[in-house]
This record gives C-alpha cells, sequence and structure tokens, in this order.
C-alpha cells in the first residue's frame, strides 16, 4: 500500500458514457492516483450515488467497517450493501472504465454522469440528482449544522 494518499477535487459535468456503460476518467483524478495504481472499486454510496475509490482507500473503509458493531441489523445491513455491491473495475489504457450494469442501475445512471472528487473518492451521480442534491442546501448552512464554523 502507498503512503501518499490521493486527493480527488474537482467536478466533471456532462460526462459521456458509451454504449458499454464505460466513461473516461478525467486526467486530473487519474493524475491524482498513486503511480502504478490500475484498477478502481466502485460502491452504492449515499443520497443515491456512486463512490468510486482507490484500493487504498477501500482498504480504509472496510477498516472502518470493521470496527462496527456487526451484532446490531444496520451494520449488517451497511456492510452488506457497501461491500457486497461493490466491484473492482480496470482502467484501461483509455483512462476509461467499465461499471457493471447493476451499480448503474442503483445509480439511476444511463448516457451521462456527474462526477465529483470528494478528497477520499470519486462520486459518480446521475446528473439530476447531483443537481438535486448540490441544490438541497447552501453551504453555510450546511457548516453551521456540523458545527464546522
Amino acid at each position: 500500500m502507498s503512503e501518499a494518499r490521493p486527493q480527488f477535487i474537482g467536478e466533471y459535468e456532462d460526462v459521456p458514457l458509451d454504449p458499454k456503460g464505460r466513461f473516461i476518467v478525467p486526467a486530473a483524478f487519474r493524475k491524482a492516483l498513486p503511480q502504478g495504481i490500475t484498477s478502481l472499486i466502485v460502491a452504492e454510496w449515499f443520497e443515491g450515488c456512486l463512490a468510486a475509490f482507490d484500493p487504498d482507500g477501500w482498504t480504509a473503509l472496510i477498516q472502518e467497517l470493521r470496527g462496527l458493531d456487526r451484532s446490531q441489523r444496520q451494520t449488517r445491513q451497511l456492510v452488506r450493501r457497501l461491500a457486497g455491491r461493490a466491484a473492482e473495475v480496470k482502467i484501461d489504457r483509455q483512462g476509461r472504465i467499465l461499471i457493471p450494469k447493476k451499480l448503474l442501475d442503483l445509480g439511476e445512471i444511463s448516457n451521462h454522469a456527474t462526477l465529483s472528487g470528494v478528497i477520499d473518492k470519486i462520486e459518480i451521480w446521475n446528473p439530476d440528482r447531483y443537481n438535486q442534491a448540490q441544490n438541497s442546501a447552501d453551504l453555510e448552512s450546511v457548516a453551521e449544522e456540523l458545527e464546522w464554523l
């Protein structure tokens, strides 16, 4: 495992998916990956999107999940949804990834996606869902709720 953690930042709208369900991972996201990384782990994520993790990021998430109380039904459901529906996807020579149809269907992603770098992962959104999520609360209100300001 590498020492340097990727930092995914930026937003890419109207990223086209080809008929096979592949899209090009933006160059900035590929450059943020540790050298030699040729795959991502894509999983169902919160608010109706998908999330793509580098292998070390996925391992860190799994470690967090392992620390949860597995006797609780909600924990088992969370682990089952995140890990059970996840898929490792290879980054091809053109910088594309092929997301399994089952995951695309979960995210309601068909012809285009919005990609959002959220520091430790890449969120993959249905464009309409993304716009709704972004417009649902202003930044200041969210920060105040988190007592971050």
